[in-house]
């Protein structure tokens, strides 16, 4: 009853859709409220775009920025030309990949924005670089020299870091996994470049049994990998694709630019917990 008071809203812009937001929003307590944990072990999952990207940032966002090559402190800088990941993986990176609050004509130290392919078809090509990373490495910048203000140096920061879409329908995902869950929902996530390994804190999953979703719902999920593994393991991968442009990324001194990162839904296998 909640939701018939808003339905007669006419008026400004902004309550456009407000009537079906509040019953998402109300399904997803239910949901949360009847949630159980989760029997840590490893299991088939479907990530969902904002998951997939959350992969994505962590896992060939922080691992392939090459001031950690400089540094010696990224596994990636030993894949370079290897294979990291199944041949649905395909993955770019760069402000012109996407049209999102992280787009932009050049970064902030001059350098032509573009839209670097890091991996093609599962193979890791390149990372990104800032002009000073750049020049120790004998390559050339990729324009992702970024700084959070005018008082910050400008070092390799992500921008748009987006898995491609496959040629695969969602139900037909679903029905494949014989048992595993649906994760849904981006908390946070860390990473270890040194190591390659990511977690990711996830809201909650959807229980599938036989391919069919039981309505169990467990939360809270956290996914745990090593990265040319999980990648490894990516079987399906979905048309549809979404890039989520309202996030944020801290390094250094937990210095902040606005990053977005998305794809379609992935099936591969984790380690939950």
């Amino acid at each position: 009853m909640i939701y018939e008071g808003v339905s007669g809203l006419g008026g400004p812009e902004i309550f456009k859709g407000l009537n079906e937001k509040l019953k998402t929003a109300g399904k997803e307590m239910e949901e949360l409220l009847k949630a159980e944990k989760i029997v840590p072990g490893e299991y088939e999952i479907i990530t969902d775009p904002g998951i997939s990207g959350l992969i994505a940032h962590e896992a060939f966002g922080h691992g392939v920025e090459m001031d950690m090559f400089v540094k010696k402190r990224a596994l990636g800088a030993e894949y370079i030309g290897k294979r990291v990941g199944s041949e649905l993986v395909t993955m770019h990176e760069g402000a012109l990949c996407d049209e999102s609050v992280t787009a932009y004509a050049f970064d902030d130290e001059g350098t032509l924005a573009g839209d670097v392919i890091e991996i093609d078809k599962g193979i890791l090509k390149t990372g990104i670089a800032d002009a000073l990373s750049a020049m120790r490495l004998g390559i050339a910048p990729t324009g992702n020299g970024k700084r959070e203000n005018f008082a910050h140096k400008a070092y390799t920061r992500m921008t748009n870091t987006v898995f491609d879409s496959g040629e695969d329908e969602l139900e037909d995902m679903i029905a494949s996994v014989k048992r595993g869950y649906l994760l849904k929902g981006t908390e946070s996530g860390m990473e270890d470049p040194k190591h390659w390994g990511i977690q990711c804190i996830v809201n909650k999953g959807y229980e599938i049994i036989d391919g069919k979703l039981t309505g169990k719902v467990v939360t809270p999920v956290v996914m745990t990998g090593y990265v040319p593994e999980l990648l490894g393991n990516i079987s399906m991968a979905s048309r549809d694709r979404r890039v989520d442009g309202n996030g944020g990324c801290g390094k250094g001194y937990k210095e902040w630019v606005k990053v977005a990162d998305g794809g379609p839904y992935l099936k591969t296998k984790a380690r939950l917990g």
